[in-house]
């Protein structure tokens, strides 16, 4: 008597086989996968935001883009990243067989998670990495409440 396991149908399988397929004929058409951010031409640069007791820090990956070309602002506890990355100007451009790299402008939008002194917030640009320091307000702050005992 021949003995068989059951396996239980997983429909999302058949889709991730499909989009395997999808990818390689892409790839073999077009020498690549396509990215959903390339064919929009949009360019989301990382970000982390991270938060102490004190302050929000904000780090943005930004290689190849100069402190000049960016513009930092904050409105209603939103900050907002803004700049422009300049095309490189190349004198013999006779075979290009791919061209991936992000020129033009872009805008990140962060959504603080504690309102901040806007007039104490730092910046600066270091090895393609842009750091923002945003001091947490005075009230926002954790506090610890010591109780009374009678």
């Amino acid at each position: 008597m021949t003995t068989r396991s059951l396996t239980r149908w997983e429909p999302w399988t058949d889709l991730l086989s499909l989009q395997d397929q999808v990818n390689r004929l892409f790839e073999s058409t077009f020498g690549g996968t396509p990215r959903p951010a390339l064919l929009a031409t949009e360019f989301m640069p990382p970000v982390d935001v991270i938060r102490d007791q004190t302050a929000v820090t904000v780090r943005v990956d930004l290689p190849g883009m100069k402190k000049e070309d960016l513009d930092i602002s904050v409105v209603n506890n939103h900050l907002f990243v803004r700049g422009t990355k300049k095309h490189e100007t190349e004198t013999e451009e006779k075979d290009v067989h791919r061209r991936e790299r992000f020129f033009g402008t872009f805008e990140r939008v962060v959504d603080l998670p504690a309102p901040v002194e806007v007039d104490k917030i730092t910046a600066k640009f270091e090895d393609g990495v842009l750091s923002i320091a945003c001091p947490i307000r005075e009230e926002a702050r954790p506090r610890q409440i010591t109780v009374a005992v009678n």
